[in-house]
């Protein structure tokens, strides 16, 4: 399978003149299902975007829920079953084109792919995890020494994973500001791009405010339970631990205050440009998902534990990451409950640090 998954991925490469060579290429190529890892790393991680030692380590963590008793009925090594996910995460590929290079049946691909995804997603208390304690502290000084944003616990944003159009009286609630529809995700991510929360289940025209109005992490923070602050767009409300840009700024404390705080939230657009370039599954240029939007939101749930898990193996970057600077939605400065002790919190933090 995987000598046949490399073909797959020297086929991608090449030229439209060459690629009648493809059959040719399989025969010559195409070696057992035991045989997924026997290529060196820079071939695994252009296929399924992990290095041998990470795939195995992943394997051995999913082992218990994927394993079968028996090989009867054709069950699939859980290597296998692993790099079929693995492949369809990272290319967005149709199940009957893994299903081809994998040299099983699509229904085989389709009931793996969902018990791999469901695995890796209970996998999330472990790896998605908001910070407490010291490690709080230590995220406020790496935030302020690389942005000069004191305070700074997380970053705070959402943003559109493109799905088909579902069917049913919900279709329009999935039709994002851009026109298409869409999941809207919200994460929280940390000054190494390691997503800290994640809400995966809002429709695309489901506004950033809300979201967070109505999440978890909201009600954490409102306890004062984080000493600190994230850092939103405009298009989040003001809150005592949640600092938006000065809208209309009038002072050069003002300015300076923006110009740390877009400085700061650059890298959470930068995690979901890494997130979508690393697993195009979720990219536009890899397609929209074919799925409901709940089989959509257990595949933003799996790729980010693997976000995580490359981000804290320190992986590199993928090349070509899509610049993911989305629209900020209408602004929310001082027209919400709240809003009133948000701006006293956040004026004290120009006052004392910006002046």
């Amino acid at each position: 399978m995987a000598a046949a998954l490399l073909v797959g991925l020297l086929c991608d490469n090449e030229d439209e003149d060459k690629h009648d060579n493809r059959n040719l290429m399989t025969e010559r190529l195409l070696r057992p299902h035991n045989d997924a890892l026997h290529f060196p790393d820079h071939i695994l991680i252009s296929l399924y975007r992990l290095p041998r030692q990470l795939i195995l380590n992943l394997v051995a963590e999913l082992r218990p829920a994927l394993e079968r008793p028996t090989r009867r009925h054709g069950a699939l090594p859980v290597v296998v079953q692993v790099t079929n996910a693995l492949r369809f995460f990272a290319k967005g590929d149709f199940q009957t084109e893994v299903a081809s290079l994998s040299s099983v049946s699509q229904p085989c691909i389709s009931r793996n792919l969902r018990e791999v995804t469901n695995a890796i997603c209970n996998l999330a208390t472990k790896y998605i995890q908001f910070p407490r304690g010291e490690e709080l502290q230590q995220i406020k000084e790496a935030f302020l020494s690389q942005s000069g944003m004191p305070g700074v616990i997380g970053l705070i944003d959402g943003s559109l994973f493109p799905i088909k159009a579902p069917s049913g009286p919900t279709e329009p609630a999935y039709v994002c500001r851009k026109g298409y529809h869409a999941i809207n995700v919200q994460a929280i991510g940390d000054q190494n791009m390691v997503i800290r929360h994640l809400l995966a289940k809002w429709p695309g025209s489901t506004h950033d405010s809300f979201i967070f109005n109505t999440s978890d992490i909201n009600a954490y923070l409102s306890e004062g339970r984080g000493s600190g602050w994230l850092l939103g767009d405009s298009g989040y409300p003001l809150k005592p631990y949640l600092m938006t840009p000065v809208m209309n700024e009038q002072t050069e404390a003002e300015s300076r205050y923006n110009v740390a705080h877009k400085r700061c939230r650059s890298r959470q657009e930068r995690l979901y440009g890494i997130w979508k370039g690393r697993w195009r599954c979720h990219d536009m240029s890899g397609g929209y998902l074919q799925y409901s939007p709940e089989r959509a939101v257990m595949f933003v749930k799996a790729t980010a534990v693997l976000h995580n898990i490359c981000r804290i193996a320190n992986l590199p970057d993928p090349e070509d990451v899509p610049a993911m600077v989305e629209d900020e939605e209408e602004g929310h400065d001082g027209i919400h409950d709240g809003a009133q002790t948000g701006r006293t919190a956040r004026n004290n933090l120009i006052a004392h640090y910006f002046r």
